[in-house]
């Protein structure tokens, strides 16, 4: 069952996640591991479906969903990107972001993670009740409203 998206719930989907990023426990130091992949230098993310905003320092880069947070920001078969692995879309933006990181033009990368259970709970909806229509359209609230979150 797809949520129909409305002003109510796009004004209270915002809310809701910009309490959530104010959680100092969501975010987690980023770094770029050649040739292809994102690293999470302090171990591992939580292995749960949500979304996820790349920052360089506050300021929020891109946004982003996955079904296992840890496999798409962690591993090296989840974070590769288009030009590493042709079964992937392609993703300007991953790419551009880990050549900054390579050419020391980015220094101070994290991400932040917001789990959807956590989303889900605060919303009073069903994870199960998540279309990947739904969980596509928070990744867009969440990418338009990027710079307007304040981030820790």
């Amino acid at each position: 069952m797809a949520i129909v998206p409305s002003y109510n719930f796009g004004t209270t989907s915002k809310k809701v996640i910009d309490e959530l990023i104010q959680n100092p426990s969501c975010y987690y130091p980023l770094s770029f591991k050649p040739p292809y992949y994102f690293e999470v230098p302090a171990g591992s993310i939580p292995s749960e479906s949500g979304w996820y905003i790349i920052l360089e320092g506050k300021k929020p880069l891109y946004a982003g969903k996955a079904d296992d947070l840890n496999k798409r920001l962690n591993t090296n078969n989840g974070s590769i990107d288009n030009f590493a692995n042709r079964r992937r879309g392609f993703d300007p933006e991953r790419n551009f972001i880990k050549k900054f990181i390579e050419l020391n033009i980015f220094s101070n990368l994290k991400v932040c993670v917001i789990k959807e259970k956590d989303v889900c709970s605060k919303l009073s909806i069903n994870p199960n009740d998540l279309s990947d229509l739904d969980r596509g359209n928070i990744e867009k609230l969440i990418n338009i409203f990027r710079c307007y979150f304040n981030y820790q």
